[in-house]
């Protein structure tokens, strides 16, 4: 197993700018060898990626999600469709152990047409806004302190304000443990405001040049969001953050990450329970699972198949931006 590991962990050094900090934190925290997919050609590994478990708030339900995390290549073995041939075979992988989607949130901007040819659509999107702080004083009304001097039912906040977001992937005690050793380790912190004994919101930053960057922010309301932010510019000695945020029309619209449809039946089902005037017959085509090339039926609340080749036609990446794109999903605190 160790062989494994330290084999990915060279094909990372070959293909990634890392710091080999960030290195020791992934491959102690987050790679398993049991979530590695990868193809060896000549006793030698050329492709690898990861297959990091998630869940996925959508449809008034959570859905098991995947999230590719590592994809590379060998340089010497590029340009030979073997990202390709890997995704295809994660994704009937993933068909095979049932999980609806995978996501995914390409490296560089070039590379969300090679993803797309592999079925995923771009509808990760997230919302850039300056934001500069009040200069109201809320010292009477808030306490606020970073988090390793004040845990006490922080995650639990953490949990209960992200799946209060409609369309969000959601990350697990143990995830968020991974996602403050990566804040520290950028050098950041989380501040949490609090009134009285209760969290009333949490502020993700990191010093970014002379800007403080909020990667995420929870709260219960805008004077909390403020007293966070004003906060934060005070430690960092700044004076302007830099607020991402689910789109809301109040920002710099940003795209972010991939979906996937894995299991289009499954999928479709959760859709049309959740969306039982929906009535569509669709003709699913999709080159990497032969399961999903079917004809679906949605109507009253329910999803079957049919034996007729007549319907809609829909290649899979369609499917995802058919099914997800008006409910703007939203992803944060991803290893990215």
């Amino acid at each position: 197993m160790q062989e494994m590991k330290a084999e990915v962990r060279r094909l990372w050094e070959r293909c990634f700018q890392d710091t080999p900090e960030f290195m020791d934190l992934y491959f102690h925290l987050r790679y398993r060898d049991e979530l590695n997919e990868s193809i060896v050609r000549d006793g030698h590994l050329v492709s690898a990626l990861q297959i990091i478990p998630y869940e996925l708030t959508s449809w008034q339900t959570r859905l098991p999600m995947a999230y590719l995390s590592g994809v590379c290549t060998h340089p010497d073995a590029r340009r030979q469709g073997l990202m390709r041939r890997l995704l295809a075979q994660t994704h009937c992988r993933l068909h095979r152990e049932g999980y609806p989607v995978s996501t995914l949130i390409p490296a560089e901007p070039w590379l969300f047409d090679c993803y797309a040819a592999s079925g995923y659509a771009a509808v990760f999107d997230y919302e850039w806004e300056d934001f500069t702080p009040a200069t109201a004083d809320y010292g009477q009304l808030l306490s606020i302190r970073e988090y390793r001097e004040d845990t006490q039912g922080v995650y639990d906040y953490f949990d209960r304000k992200m799946s209060e977001r409609p369309c969000c992937v959601q990350h697990s005690e143990d995830d968020f443990r991974v996602v403050m050793a990566d804040l520290r380790l950028s050098k950041g912190a989380l501040w949490v405001a609090r009134r009285g004994h209760d969290v009333a919101g949490l502020a993700f930053c990191v010093p970014v040049e002379s800007v403080c960057r909020v990667n995420e922010c929870l709260s219960d309301g805008p004077d909390v969001t403020q007293a966070l932010a004003k906060a934060a510019c005070e430690r960092a000695f700044v004076e302007r953050a830099e607020l991402l945020h689910p789109v809301s029309g109040h920002g710099e619209r940003r795209q972010l990450g991939m979906l996937r449809v894995i299991h289009a039946e499954k999928a479709l089902s959760l859709y049309a329970r959740a969306h039982p005037d929906t009535d569509a017959c669709w003709r699913v085509t999709d080159p990497d699972i032969p399961e999903n090339n079917a004809t679906f039926r949605l109507t009253q609340g329910l999803c079957r198949r049919e034996t007729t080749d007549n319907g809609e036609p829909m290649d899979i990446k369609k499917l995802a931006h058919a099914l997800w794109a008006s409910e703007y999903p939203y992803m944060s605190l991803m290893l990215n």
